[in-house]
């Protein structure tokens, strides 16, 4: 099946042309010149192509693309001449910018790769090319010292530089002085001179690459550089909780005045003559289209620059659409998956057996069903199908939970148990164990909003659409009558309480087992649990024995953040008369530790697991993981935001065997928690973990850290001995 390019009128008739035929592999992206005349495509190879839309020739411009990745930028200076792009062979570490001319059919690469450049921009008068580039290291945290101190950061990296094409062109921000006098640059016109003025310089290729400038504005979290006559406009994003990205403007002039152009940014484009600018910014249900002046700031007067889009509708014709997407899910799995062979399976094959049930099909989420059948013939475990246009319901009454397990009595609803937490983070708290709300287990529930309660059924219709409203609860204690104000949860919320309330008493349990025995659980492998580790790993560092639990870890990417840490070694410590030691490595685990997994341990919580049985760091206590262990980057979504995941990054061991896929990675004891022991709330496999350590301390106990005694006044002290 090959892919092609056409082109069809933009007003919407019949008018179309075939531009490319006989591509056996996908394209990535187009980019069309600004004179219309050239139109730059990637595909799958790595390749970079130039149609010339006229004459319909094709030339390979670059090609040694990595990563199957598309380039993550190609960009036309404005008169068509010159074309930059940000480019990653194999073998480099970072993004390097490469520029071309046209008229002489050249190219150089100009960055290397030991800085990420991106993003470049030509000047409205192609004499300079500008981009940004990740130079600034300025650390988040000055020392290895302090409470959780994982290690540093380096916020706000990125700089802005600009390489001079001709070797006579005058850098704009340079400031005048007694040998370069400079004026402010004029505005562009469109008169008889202007039209007559002769072709834009080629590009000057001796010492191109040390005509290097810098912008002198401060170091930001950049990207989305653009340039006119008069302006670099630049996205600037803050890293605090909430923040949105800005678009700054930044006055090409010796003053180089910034200032931000429009706040709660999305997403903007500069028209191919600068003069105009397309923003989209954040709203709270839509982002808003406006097209605007492009100068130093966002107009206060949008009236005549919003984009009216609320007429705007589209037909579609729902049988075609899922012919599409079907056809589009094999596509990219054809091209994605990790194995160009597709594990011997005849895809094409597969195609023509599952697309006579698309014309059968009678709603989205029937497609989703046959899309799983589909890339299930691959027998790949790590890859999943969800979402889509499918029918919603906004007035659907949505549940609410009080966050404890109820149960039905004859006296009514009793709370049972209220979900349990960190009481020294009182926002995560149960709504029943919140500092305003006096409610106890063993509690009645006689009344909602004073709507008498006697069933667990009519206590949930009661609820229903009350998360995060005010309450009124009626409750019987002990005989006597009280009212408190509780405000219920979402089932979303209900849900990770409880979960919370796992692992709470999980940790209770340890501790009253052995309080030499530290205990966290992560819930999967992203930034929330990589919070949750650093809050649970540095208040148990000190202690003899740690339990990282991984049962039903549902996977993520941090899996080196954690096992780097367990990878650190104490070789010194400092101490003197009445302190605690501190060690180098600072807040590092001297004990013993056990892993525990199941058959639920997921995507990266089995990459953590392996890692862990790799490098000997404890053994693994529990069931063989879920083998899911092809990584995904998830980037293959369809047109209607649904999914068919592609398997795309095989996990192999140091010595190149291909590990985790199809099969898990197995527990060094294995124990089972059985379903019925596990209702009555036994935990065999916590137990077997608790049991390990406890014999391990016994046998291997940790040694303190106590200093010898001083020699005399003569002696030095010792060398290190390794």
């Amino acid at each position: 099946m090959t892919t092609s390019i056409w082109q069809f009128a933009a007003d919407g008739s019949s008018k179309r042309k075939q531009l490319t035929s006989g591509a056996a592999i996908s394209r990535w992206q187009l980019v069309l010149s600004p004179n219309g005349e050239k139109l730059a495509y990637d595909d799958f190879n790595g390749d970079l192509w130039i149609l010339d839309i006229n004459t319909g020739d094709t030339q390979k411009l670059y090609s040694g693309q990595t990563e199957m990745s598309p380039y993550a930028d190609i960009v036309f200076s404005a008169d068509s001449e010159l074309l930059a792009i940000t480019t990653s062979k194999l073998g480099d570490e970072r993004q390097r910018i490469y520029v071309h001319n046209f008229a002489e059919n050249r190219g150089q690469v100009l960055t290397s790769d030991k800085y990420n450049s991106y993003s470049p921009a030509f000047s409205q008068d192609q004499q300079w090319l500008y981009f940004l580039s990740d130079r600034e290291f300025t650390p988040t945290t000055s020392s290895p010292w302090g409470d959780r101190n994982m290690g540093t950061t380096f916020d706000r990296r990125t700089q802005i530089f600009a390489y001079a094409l001709k070797a006579e062109a005058t850098f704009p921000f340079q400031k005048p002085t007694e040998l370069n006098t400079q004026s402010e640059p004029e505005e562009n016109d469109d008169s008889e001179e202007a039209e007559n003025a002769p072709e834009a310089p080629l590009i000057d290729w001796e010492q191109l690459s040390e005509r290097l400038w810098q912008v002198p504005v401060s170091p930001g979290n950049y990207s989305d550089l653009a340039a006119n006559a008069k302006y670099l406009y630049v996205r600037d994003r803050v890293t605090e909780p909430g923040s949105k990205p800005v678009l700054k403007a930044i006055e090409q002039t010796p003053h180089h005045k910034t200032s931000t152009f429009t706040a709660g940014l999305s997403g903007y484009k500069l028209s191919t003559d600068g003069k105009s600018m397309l923003v989209l910014k954040q709203s709270s249900n839509n982002d808003q289209i406006y097209i605007v002046s492009a100068g130093s700031s966002f107009p206060s007067d949008t009236t005549d620059q919003k984009a009216d889009v609320s007429a705007w509708k589209l037909r579609i014709d729902p049988q075609q659409e899922w012919q599409q997407l079907f056809h589009d899910a094999w596509l990219m799995h054809r091209d994605y998956f990790y194995d160009k062979a597709m594990r011997g399976v005849d895809w094409a094959a597969i195609k023509q057996k599952y697309q006579p049930l698309i014309a059968r099909i009678t709603d989205r989420a029937e497609l989703n069903d046959v899309l799983g059948q589909m890339t299930g013939e691959l027998n790949v475990l790590h890859s999943q199908v969800y979402g889509g246009d499918t029918p919603q319901e906004p007035d659907r009454p949505a549940p609410a939970s009080l966050g404890a397990n109820l149960l039905q009595t004859d006296e009514g609803v009793q709370i049972a148990s209220i979900y349990q937490y960190d009481n020294e983070v009182p926002a995560k708290a149960s709504p029943l164990l919140k500092p305003s709300t006096d409610a106890k287990e063993g509690d009645i529930i006689t009344s909602i909003n004073a709507r008498p309660i006697g069933s667990l059924a009519e206590l949930n219709q009661a609820l229903l659409n009350q998360a995060g409203r005010q309450v009124l609860l009626g409750l019987n204690r002990n005989g006597e009558a009280l009212q408190t104000i509780v405000y219920p949860v979402s089932n979303r919320t209900d849900a990770r309480l409880r979960y919370q309330d796992w692992t709470t008493r999980n940790r209770q349990k340890v501790e009253q087992a052995d309080q030499d025995i530290g205990y966290l659980h992560l819930y999967a492998m992203g930034s929330n649990d990589v919070s949750d580790f650093a809050r649970e790993f540095y208040a148990a560092y000190k202690k003899d024995g740690l339990i990282i639990d991984v049962r039903r870890n549902r996977g993520g990417n941090i899996d080196s953040w954690i096992l780097e840490k367990l990878l650190r070694k104490v070789w010194m410590f400092w101490t003197s008369d009445n302190r605690e030691p501190n060690t180098n490595m600072q807040q590092t685990f001297r004990g013993h530790l056990v892993v525990l997994a199941d058959q639920y341990t997921y995507s990266d919580g089995e990459t953590f697991t392996a890692g862990v049985k790799a490098m000997d760091l404890g053994p693994v206590i529990g069931k063989q993981t879920a083998g899911a262990g092809i990584w995904l980057r998830g980037r293959n979504r369809l047109a209607d935001n649904g999914m068919a995941r592609v398997a795309e990054l095989p996990v192999f061991a140091e010595d190149g065997r291909w590990i985790t896929e199809g099969l898990g990675i197995a527990p060094d004891i294995e124990v089972d928690n059985l379903p019925h022991a596990t209702f009555r709330g036994e935990d065999a496999q916590l137990d077997a973990a608790i049991e390990y350590l406890q014999q391990r301390i016994e046998q291997r106990p940790v040694k303190p850290l106590t200093p010898q005694a001083y020699p005399g006044v003569t002696e030095p002290a010792g060398d290190i001995e390794p």
